[in-house]
Protein backbone atom coordinates (compact mmCIF):
# COMPACT_ATOMS: atom_id res chain seq x y z
CA UNK A 1 0.00 0.00 0.00
CA UNK A 2 1.31 3.44 -0.86
CA UNK A 3 2.39 5.53 2.07
CA UNK A 4 0.81 8.96 1.75
CA UNK A 5 2.72 11.35 3.96
CA UNK A 6 0.44 14.25 3.16
CA UNK A 7 -2.30 12.23 4.85
CA UNK A 8 -0.40 11.61 7.98
CA UNK A 9 -2.09 13.14 11.00
CA UNK A 10 0.62 15.67 11.60
CA UNK A 11 1.82 18.63 9.57
CA UNK A 12 4.57 21.15 9.88
CA UNK A 13 2.63 24.37 10.36
CA UNK A 14 0.62 23.73 13.48
CA UNK A 15 2.63 25.16 16.32
CA UNK A 16 2.23 28.09 18.71
CA UNK A 17 4.90 27.89 21.39
CA UNK A 18 4.95 29.96 24.57
CA UNK A 19 7.99 31.37 26.34
CA UNK A 20 10.04 28.63 28.00
CA UNK A 21 13.47 28.35 29.61
CA UNK A 22 14.31 31.98 28.83
CA UNK A 23 11.37 34.34 29.40
CA UNK A 24 13.24 37.17 27.73
CA UNK A 25 13.18 35.47 24.37
CA UNK A 26 10.02 34.54 22.49
CA UNK A 27 10.05 31.28 20.60
CA UNK A 28 8.32 30.68 17.29
CA UNK A 29 4.53 30.96 17.38
CA UNK A 30 1.87 29.79 15.00
CA UNK A 31 1.29 33.28 13.61
CA UNK A 32 4.97 34.13 13.21
CA UNK A 33 5.86 35.09 9.68
CA UNK A 34 8.72 32.55 9.51
CA UNK A 35 6.37 29.61 10.15
CA UNK A 36 3.86 31.00 7.68
CA UNK A 37 6.58 31.28 5.03
CA UNK A 38 7.53 27.64 5.61
CA UNK A 39 3.91 26.50 5.32
CA UNK A 40 3.54 28.34 2.01
CA UNK A 41 6.84 26.94 0.72
CA UNK A 42 5.77 23.36 1.52
CA UNK A 43 2.27 23.76 0.09
CA UNK A 44 3.81 24.99 -3.20
CA UNK A 45 6.59 22.36 -3.24
CA UNK A 46 9.41 24.88 -2.71
CA UNK A 47 11.28 22.48 -0.47
CA UNK A 48 14.64 24.20 -0.75
CA UNK A 49 13.16 27.36 0.76
CA UNK A 50 11.32 25.38 3.44
CA UNK A 51 14.52 23.59 4.49
CA UNK A 52 16.54 26.80 4.63
CA UNK A 53 13.90 28.60 6.72
CA UNK A 54 13.52 25.64 9.10
CA UNK A 55 17.28 25.39 9.55
CA UNK A 56 17.30 29.09 10.41
CA UNK A 57 14.95 28.40 13.33
CA UNK A 58 17.26 25.65 14.61
CA UNK A 59 20.33 27.86 14.30
CA UNK A 60 18.69 30.74 16.15
CA UNK A 61 17.33 28.62 19.04
CA UNK A 62 18.81 25.14 19.41
CA UNK A 63 16.58 24.29 22.38
CA UNK A 64 13.39 24.87 20.40
CA UNK A 65 11.80 21.64 19.08
CA UNK A 66 9.94 23.43 16.28
CA UNK A 67 12.90 23.78 13.93
CA UNK A 68 13.86 20.13 14.29
CA UNK A 69 10.30 18.97 13.69
CA UNK A 70 9.94 21.21 10.68
CA UNK A 71 13.12 19.79 9.16
CA UNK A 72 12.04 16.20 9.82
CA UNK A 73 8.57 16.76 8.40
CA UNK A 74 9.79 18.72 5.37
CA UNK A 75 12.32 16.04 4.46
CA UNK A 76 9.73 13.30 4.91
CA UNK A 77 7.20 15.08 2.71
CA UNK A 78 9.94 15.72 0.18
CA UNK A 79 10.87 12.04 0.17
CA UNK A 80 7.25 11.04 -0.40
CA UNK A 81 6.66 13.52 -3.21
CA UNK A 82 9.73 12.49 -5.19
CA UNK A 83 10.16 8.87 -4.01
CA UNK A 84 13.66 9.78 -2.83
CA UNK A 85 14.83 7.75 0.16
CA UNK A 86 18.24 9.38 0.59
CA UNK A 87 17.00 11.49 3.52
CA UNK A 88 16.21 8.47 5.69
CA UNK A 89 18.71 9.19 8.47
CA UNK A 90 18.03 12.92 8.56
CA UNK A 91 14.31 12.33 9.01
CA UNK A 92 14.78 9.99 11.95
CA UNK A 93 17.36 12.26 13.58
CA UNK A 94 15.35 15.48 13.33
CA UNK A 95 12.09 13.91 14.51
CA UNK A 96 13.80 12.28 17.49
CA UNK A 97 15.31 15.65 18.46
CA UNK A 98 11.87 17.27 18.25
CA UNK A 99 10.31 14.61 20.49
CA UNK A 100 13.05 14.83 23.12
CA UNK A 101 13.12 18.64 23.25
CA UNK A 102 9.34 19.05 23.39
CA UNK A 103 9.14 16.51 26.22
CA UNK A 104 11.77 18.47 28.14
CA UNK A 105 9.72 21.66 27.78
CA UNK A 106 6.63 19.96 29.20
CA UNK A 107 8.31 19.95 32.62
CA UNK A 108 8.08 23.74 32.54
CA UNK A 109 4.81 24.12 30.59
CA UNK A 110 2.75 21.00 31.48
CA UNK A 111 -0.54 22.58 30.35
CA UNK A 112 0.64 23.85 26.99
CA UNK A 113 -1.39 22.01 24.31
CA UNK A 114 1.03 23.03 21.55
CA UNK A 115 3.87 21.09 23.17
CA UNK A 116 1.76 17.91 23.19
CA UNK A 117 0.87 18.55 19.58
CA UNK A 118 4.55 18.88 18.63
CA UNK A 119 5.50 15.65 20.36
CA UNK A 120 2.45 13.87 18.93
CA UNK A 121 3.21 15.23 15.47
CA UNK A 122 6.82 14.10 15.55
CA UNK A 123 5.84 10.67 16.91
CA UNK A 124 3.28 10.27 14.14
CA UNK A 125 5.78 11.10 11.44
CA UNK A 126 8.39 8.84 12.97
CA UNK A 127 5.88 5.99 13.24
CA UNK A 128 5.15 6.21 9.51
CA UNK A 129 8.83 6.50 8.71
CA UNK A 130 9.74 3.46 10.81
CA UNK A 131 6.90 1.34 9.49
CA UNK A 132 7.81 2.17 5.90
CA UNK A 133 11.36 0.96 6.58
CA UNK A 134 10.26 -2.28 8.24
CA UNK A 135 10.63 -1.33 11.91
CA UNK A 136 7.09 -2.33 12.81
CA UNK A 137 7.49 -2.83 16.58
CA UNK A 138 9.00 0.63 17.10
CA UNK A 139 6.42 2.13 14.75
CA UNK A 140 3.59 0.60 16.79
CA UNK A 141 4.94 2.14 19.99
CA UNK A 142 5.28 5.55 18.35
CA UNK A 143 1.74 5.30 17.00
CA UNK A 144 0.25 4.66 20.43
CA UNK A 145 2.18 7.55 21.95
CA UNK A 146 1.21 9.81 19.05
CA UNK A 147 -2.48 9.20 19.71
CA UNK A 148 -2.22 9.85 23.45
CA UNK A 149 -0.29 13.08 22.91
CA UNK A 150 -2.84 14.34 20.37
CA UNK A 151 -5.65 13.44 22.78
CA UNK A 152 -3.90 15.38 25.54
CA UNK A 153 -3.58 18.38 23.27
CA UNK A 154 -7.33 18.30 22.60
CA UNK A 155 -8.11 17.83 26.29
CA UNK A 156 -6.20 21.01 27.06
CA UNK A 157 -7.81 22.94 24.18
CA UNK A 158 -10.84 21.42 22.41
CA UNK A 159 -10.79 24.23 19.84
CA UNK A 160 -7.35 23.23 18.62
CA UNK A 161 -8.89 22.21 15.30
CA UNK A 162 -5.68 21.26 13.55
CA UNK A 163 -5.29 18.52 16.16
CA UNK A 164 -8.75 17.25 15.17
CA UNK A 165 -7.24 16.59 11.76
CA UNK A 166 -4.43 14.58 13.28
CA UNK A 167 -6.75 12.56 15.49
CA UNK A 168 -9.21 11.97 12.66
CA UNK A 169 -6.54 10.66 10.34
CA UNK A 170 -5.29 8.38 13.11
CA UNK A 171 -8.76 6.90 13.66
CA UNK A 172 -9.31 6.38 9.94
CA UNK A 173 -6.01 4.65 9.18
CA UNK A 174 -6.05 2.60 12.36
CA UNK A 175 -9.31 1.10 11.12
CA UNK A 176 -7.80 0.44 7.68
CA UNK A 177 -4.83 -1.37 9.19
CA UNK A 178 -7.15 -3.46 11.39
CA UNK A 179 -9.77 -4.20 8.71
CA UNK A 180 -9.19 -7.96 8.90
CA UNK A 181 -10.15 -7.91 12.59
CA UNK A 182 -13.34 -5.81 12.52
CA UNK A 183 -15.37 -8.89 13.41
CA UNK A 184 -13.82 -8.86 16.89
CA UNK A 185 -15.97 -7.15 19.57
CA UNK A 186 -13.14 -4.82 20.70
CA UNK A 187 -12.19 -3.62 17.19
CA UNK A 188 -14.61 -1.08 15.71
CA UNK A 189 -14.87 0.68 12.37
CA UNK A 190 -14.15 4.35 13.05
CA UNK A 191 -13.55 5.53 9.51
CA UNK A 192 -16.59 7.83 9.39
CA UNK A 193 -15.70 9.36 12.73
CA UNK A 194 -12.16 9.94 11.51
CA UNK A 195 -13.31 11.56 8.28
CA UNK A 196 -15.69 13.82 10.20
CA UNK A 197 -12.84 15.06 12.36
CA UNK A 198 -10.70 15.80 9.30
CA UNK A 199 -13.59 17.77 7.79
CA UNK A 200 -13.82 19.78 11.02
CA UNK A 201 -10.15 20.68 10.67
CA UNK A 202 -10.71 21.72 7.04
CA UNK A 203 -13.63 23.94 8.06
CA UNK A 204 -12.15 25.51 11.19
CA UNK A 205 -8.40 24.90 11.16
CA UNK A 206 -5.84 27.61 10.71
CA UNK A 207 -2.91 27.15 8.33
CA UNK A 208 -3.51 23.46 7.58
CA UNK A 209 -6.78 23.60 5.67
CA UNK A 210 -5.25 22.99 2.24
CA UNK A 211 -3.12 20.06 3.36
CA UNK A 212 -6.01 18.50 5.27
CA UNK A 213 -8.11 18.84 2.12
CA UNK A 214 -5.47 16.95 0.13
CA UNK A 215 -5.63 14.11 2.64
CA UNK A 216 -8.96 13.06 1.13
CA UNK A 217 -7.23 12.06 -2.12
CA UNK A 218 -5.90 8.90 -0.58
CA UNK A 219 -9.01 8.36 1.55
CA UNK A 220 -11.23 8.41 -1.55
CA UNK A 221 -8.77 6.11 -3.34
CA UNK A 222 -8.84 3.69 -0.38
CA UNK A 223 -12.64 3.80 -0.26
CA UNK A 224 -12.83 3.32 -4.07
CA UNK A 225 -14.89 6.49 -4.34
CA UNK A 226 -13.36 7.31 -7.69
CA UNK A 227 -15.86 9.97 -8.67
CA UNK A 228 -15.11 11.92 -5.50
CA UNK A 229 -11.39 11.31 -6.00
CA UNK A 230 -11.40 12.77 -9.50
CA UNK A 231 -13.54 15.72 -8.49
CA UNK A 232 -11.08 16.61 -5.73
CA UNK A 233 -8.06 15.95 -7.94
CA UNK A 234 -9.50 18.25 -10.63
CA UNK A 235 -9.86 21.02 -8.05
CA UNK A 236 -6.43 20.62 -6.48
CA UNK A 237 -4.69 20.21 -9.86
CA UNK A 238 -5.86 23.67 -10.91
CA UNK A 239 -3.74 25.26 -8.20
CA UNK A 240 -0.80 22.82 -8.27
CA UNK A 241 -0.56 21.18 -11.72
CA UNK A 242 2.97 19.84 -11.15
CA UNK A 243 2.42 18.33 -7.68
CA UNK A 244 3.46 14.64 -7.80
CA UNK A 245 1.21 13.62 -4.92
CA UNK A 246 -1.89 15.03 -6.59
CA UNK A 247 -0.88 13.57 -9.95
CA UNK A 248 -0.36 10.04 -8.57
CA UNK A 249 -3.93 9.86 -7.29
CA UNK A 250 -5.24 11.66 -10.35
CA UNK A 251 -3.78 8.84 -12.48
CA UNK A 252 -5.16 6.20 -10.11
CA UNK A 253 -8.66 7.65 -10.35
CA UNK A 254 -8.55 7.93 -14.14
CA UNK A 255 -7.30 4.34 -14.49
CA UNK A 256 -10.08 3.13 -12.18
CA UNK A 257 -12.71 4.79 -14.40
CA UNK A 258 -11.14 3.61 -17.65
CA UNK A 259 -10.35 7.13 -18.87
CA UNK A 260 -7.11 5.90 -20.37
CA UNK A 261 -6.13 8.76 -22.66
CA UNK A 262 -6.49 11.22 -19.79
CA UNK A 263 -4.61 8.84 -17.47
CA UNK A 264 -1.72 8.70 -19.94
CA UNK A 265 -1.63 12.50 -20.17
CA UNK A 266 -1.49 12.92 -16.39
CA UNK A 267 1.07 10.12 -16.10
CA UNK A 268 3.37 11.96 -18.49
CA UNK A 269 2.94 15.08 -16.38
CA UNK A 270 3.79 13.09 -13.25
CA UNK A 271 6.97 11.67 -14.76
CA UNK A 272 7.99 15.15 -15.97
CA UNK A 273 7.38 16.63 -12.50
CA UNK A 274 9.72 14.03 -11.02
CA UNK A 275 12.37 14.33 -13.72
CA UNK A 276 12.50 18.14 -13.64
CA UNK A 277 12.99 18.23 -9.88
CA UNK A 278 16.40 18.53 -8.19
CA UNK A 279 15.22 15.67 -5.96
CA UNK A 280 14.80 13.22 -8.84
CA UNK A 281 15.74 9.63 -7.97
CA UNK A 282 16.12 6.95 -10.66
CA UNK A 283 14.98 4.12 -8.42
CA UNK A 284 12.07 5.80 -6.65
CA UNK A 285 10.37 7.12 -9.75
CA UNK A 286 10.02 3.63 -11.21
CA UNK A 287 6.57 3.84 -9.70
CA UNK A 288 5.76 5.78 -12.87
CA UNK A 289 6.82 2.77 -14.92
CA UNK A 290 4.56 0.55 -12.82
CA UNK A 291 1.63 2.86 -13.55
CA UNK A 292 2.60 2.75 -17.24
CA UNK A 293 2.45 -1.06 -17.15
CA UNK A 294 -1.06 -0.92 -15.72
CA UNK A 295 -2.08 1.59 -18.39
CA UNK A 296 -0.68 -0.64 -21.16
CA UNK A 297 -2.55 -3.64 -19.77
CA UNK A 298 -5.86 -1.76 -19.66
CA UNK A 299 -5.28 -0.69 -23.26
CA UNK A 300 -4.92 -4.36 -24.20
CA UNK A 301 -1.15 -4.30 -24.80
CA UNK A 302 -0.26 -7.19 -22.52
CA UNK A 303 3.14 -7.67 -24.14
CA UNK A 304 4.17 -4.09 -23.34
CA UNK A 305 2.85 -4.38 -19.79
CA UNK A 306 4.90 -7.51 -19.17
CA UNK A 307 7.99 -5.91 -20.71
CA UNK A 308 7.75 -2.93 -18.35
CA UNK A 309 7.16 -5.15 -15.34
CA UNK A 310 10.20 -7.27 -16.21
CA UNK A 311 12.27 -4.09 -16.43
CA UNK A 312 11.23 -3.18 -12.87
CA UNK A 313 11.71 -6.66 -11.46
CA UNK A 314 15.16 -6.98 -13.01
CA UNK A 315 16.32 -4.12 -10.77
CA UNK A 316 15.86 -6.10 -7.58
CA UNK A 317 19.30 -4.88 -6.46
CA UNK A 318 17.83 -1.43 -5.78
CA UNK A 319 15.43 -2.68 -3.11
CA UNK A 320 17.91 -2.16 -0.28
CA UNK A 321 18.75 1.40 -1.32
CA UNK A 322 15.26 2.85 -1.73
CA UNK A 323 12.18 1.77 0.22
CA UNK A 324 9.89 3.41 -2.34
CA UNK A 325 11.37 1.24 -5.08
CA UNK A 326 11.01 -1.82 -2.83
CA UNK A 327 7.29 -1.04 -2.60
CA UNK A 328 7.05 -0.62 -6.37
CA UNK A 329 8.99 -3.86 -6.90
CA UNK A 330 6.50 -5.83 -4.77
CA UNK A 331 3.52 -4.30 -6.59
CA UNK A 332 5.12 -5.11 -9.95
CA UNK A 333 5.60 -8.77 -8.98
CA UNK A 334 2.01 -9.05 -7.76
CA UNK A 335 0.64 -7.43 -10.92
CA UNK A 336 2.68 -9.69 -13.17
CA UNK A 337 1.19 -12.74 -11.46
CA UNK A 338 -2.28 -11.28 -11.95
CA UNK A 339 -1.99 -10.75 -15.71
CA UNK A 340 -0.26 -14.03 -16.59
Amino acid sequence: MMIGIKLIPVYIILFNLVLVHNPARARIRLKDSSVYEISIAVSTNRYGDAIALSQKIVDSDTANPVGYFLLGAVYQNLSEEYRNDSFNEKINCYLTEAIERSNQMKDIEPDNPELYFISGAALGYRAIHRAFHGHWFKAFGDGLKCSSHLNKSLELDSTYYDAHWGKGAYLYYRTIKAKDFLWLPFVSDRREEGMAMIRKAIAHGNLARQLAHESFLRIYWTEERNGDLLSLADSLYTGLPDDPYILIYYVEGLLAQGRLDEAEEKLMELKAAWKNSPYYDDAGVMEGEYLMARLAYQKGDIEMAEKILEYIIDREDLRDTNAYFAETYDKAKDFRKKIR
